[in-house]
């Protein structure tokens, strides 16, 4: 259902991770009427009580140690932890037998676990927002879409909760407002990794003064209207703002349980324009696309992951280093959409595959082109060195591309070096689009007057040979001067 609701009948509130939606309690729907009213109450610590058998482990698995909070993130099939039915991926384990774990190694709070004691007693907190970087139970359905694992979840984190928290809530949440008893609320929507979109759903039409917000379950807070341009922009703003600072939270609570190979740089949500030959009758031809950078992947999904396995259910999956993103200027803009740039990858053919992404702000393409360039600076660097196949002078070759040596050319045949330069050492380089890429170089050495070495290679990757050549190049940059693009961002 949707909704419209004008600003002069009409209360938002915005609290630390909801956006709530209020109207006059003279016109807020009776009891009964549909309200979309949640109630959820704020995660509290449950006790949960494991019954060992002989010889057997708890089934659980944790990280997590010293500076970091233990956590749960896996649980297995059949084993005491699953059997209670009240143990979940995301859970910070608080106590083991009454015995705080805050400050103990991962080893120290593993052999607290190992206890020789039949029943094991837990103390744990759900944490959200690492949820979906974490392996998932085993025995959860594989069939359910993203909604109703979103809220099987929220129904999990409430479970162990005592009659007399959940009446509590219940009282506090059946109260039209705490401070104000003339607004009721109709309807919250949770902020954390929240879409916000001020077009016509699918359109590059902008709505006047009015916007929409959806959570990360797909509900949506209706077209909200504002009375005048200030009051548009002021609520756009603060939204942003704390769907941004959500999304960095979670970001940095994820990182430090992945490997730094793994780490999440960038969360957030870009819409997709869809090419008439590649979309379904009646479909959308701007549809969202959420978006993560994490390691040296660029992952796109049709919907938030939710846990683990959600991760490999990507739209698109590419490596940063195999890719380009280009901004697009206003006058080749494809319609009326600012914010726009073109993503381009190699893939395994000579044509690069091309998509179309617009951000809801500047400032959000912005962010997104500094998480990028760090994202192909730290990949590159913990890979040094890529090697293309390719033909030179008509011997098969290998272009070899290294962030020590520079740009070099191997012959197989002979197994040896024909040529060797550094990345200062290029000029400039020119490509056909298909086969061909010719590289320039500065060569004192050279009989030329003008001093310069032309080489021209054929290779079947062109595309992804150019790009992974541009990567190490800003790899370079980077290494020499980390504040470069800040002051010369890449267009």
């Amino acid at each position: 259902m949707q909704r419209t609701m004008k600003s002069r009948s009409q209360k938002n509130l915005e609290v630390v991770n909801q956006l709530s939606i209020q109207l006059p309690t003279a016109e807020a729907p009776l009891a009964g009427e549909d309200s979309d009213v949640e109630t959820s109450a704020d995660v509290k610590q449950r006790t949960v009580v494991l019954k060992r058998k002989p010889g057997g482990s708890l089934g659980i698995s944790i990280k997590g140690g010293t500076e970091t909070q233990i956590v749960i993130s896996k649980i297995l099939t059949g084993m005491p932890a699953d059997e209670t039915g009240e143990l979940f991926v995301g859970d910070a384990i608080i106590q083991v037998n009454d015995i705080s774990t805050q400050g103990k190694t991962h080893d120290e709070v593993v052999e607290m676990l190992r206890s020789e004691s039949s029943q094991v007693k837990l103390t744990v907190r759900h944490v959200e927002e690492i949820t979906p970087f974490l392996k998932r139970k085993s025995s959860e359905s594989k069939g359910e879409s993203p909604f109703e694992r979103h809220r099987s979840r929220d129904r999990e984190s409430s479970a162990g909760r005592t009659g007399k928290a959940q009446s509590e809530v219940s009282e506090r949440e059946s109260r039209p407002d705490i401070n104000d008893d003339k607004w009721t609320t109709v309807r919250k929507i949770q902020l954390p990794m929240a879409y916000i979109s001020t077009y016509l759903e699918g359109t590059d039409i902008v709505r006047s003064n009015a916007f929409e917000v959806r959570s990360v379950d797909g509900k949506s807070s209706g077209i909200v209207h504002c009375e005048d341009e200030k009051t548009y922009k002021q609520w756009l703003d603060y939204i942003h703002k704390h769907i941004q600072a959500l999304n960095h939270k979670s970001i940095k609570l994820s990182n430090k349980y992945l490997s730094l190979c793994e780490q999440i740089s960038y969360i957030g949500w870009v819409d997709q324009l869809i090419d008439e030959t590649e979309r379904a009758e009646g479909s959308d031809k701007w549809q969202p696309r959420f978006l993560i950078l994490k390691g040296a992947d660029i992952c796109l999904f049709e919907n938030p992951p939710l846990n683990s396995e959600d991760l490999n259910r990507c739209v698109y999956l590419y490596k940063c280093y195999d890719t380009a993103v280009k901004l697009v200027n206003s006058a080749n803009r494809l319609d009326k959409r600012e914010n726009t740039i073109w993503l381009e990858t190699g893939g395994d053919t000579a044509l690069p595959i091309r998509h179309y992404f617009a951000f809801e702000t500047k400032f959000m393409m912005t962010q997104f082109e500094g998480s990028f360039n760090k994202c192909i600076y730290s990949s590159v660097s913990a890979m040094q060195t890529r090697t293309f196949a390719c033909s030179y002078e008509g011997r098969p070759c290998g272009i070899v591309f290294d962030m020590k040596q520079g740009i070099s050319l191997y012959d197989i045949p002979t197994k040896s070096y024909v040529w060797q330069y550094r990345f200062r050492d290029l000029h400039s380089s020119t490509d056909d689009g298909i086969m061909t890429f010719e590289l320039v170089f500065k060569d004192e050495r050279s009989l030329a007057e003008n001093k310069l070495e032309r080489k021209v290679v054929e290779c079947d990757q062109l595309m992804t040979l150019v790009f992974n050549m541009h990567a190490f190049f800003l790899a370079k940059i980077v290494a020499a001067d980390p504040d470069f693009l800040k002051k010369n961002p890449l267009t």
